[in-house]
């Protein structure tokens, strides 16, 4: 087939590979330079990260030693009368309860920020988180008992309010 082509057909072709190949040398040449300089790069960044793991598991070796060795005597366990917010048998009740005892009598609330508050002083020793809805009935039955007064009765997008109720007051010569 090459005998087919003619003098000038060969010598273009033969240009055209030889301005190919060198253009390929010349591009993996830049790319070698490239891949030398990233692979210097990392080497680096692997030797300073070896040497910061290895001082980092001495440390933490050393620390878990040091605690290891210096541990306190386990304390005895809270008793659940006195401490309510580690009592094992919390209800929902019992913290909607603790918080609202710790509202301000003049402060309005509803079930989301009860139900906010409650996740943030249980949340972590909770197996379910509460629903709100769960909070507003509890609220309502605190409500019919006399504990709370209604501020706002609820409407579809508006949940009802509450606040607590004021102790009622002693009469002038009862003081006791």
């Amino acid at each position: 087939m090459a005998s087919n082509l003619s003098i000038a057909q060969m010598l273009k072709q033969l240009e055209e590979r030889v301005a190919h190949h060198r253009e390929r040398q010349t591009f993996h040449a830049e790319q070698e330079m490239l891949h030398c300089e990233r692979t210097a790069h990392h080497a680096a960044g692997l030797e300073t990260a070896i040497a910061h793991l290895e001082a980092f598991r001495a440390a933490s070796t050393a620390a878990g030693d040091l605690l290891e060795r210096d541990k306190p005597a386990a304390p005895f366990p809270p008793d659940p009368e006195t401490d309510p917010e580690l009592d094992k048998r919390r209800s929902l009740s019992r913290m909607v309860a603790r918080v609202v005892e710790g509202r301000a009598p003049d402060e309005a609330f509803g079930a989301r920020s009860v139900t906010r508050e409650i996740l943030q002083r249980w949340g972590a020793k909770m197996r379910r988180k509460p629903d709100s809805r769960s909070v507003a009935a509890a609220l309502r039955r605190r409500a019919r008992s006399g504990h709370l007064h209604q501020v706002r009765e609820g409407r579809a997008h508006h949940e009802a309010l509450y606040r607590k109720t004021p102790p009622e007051p002693v009469p002038a010569g009862e003081h006791g």
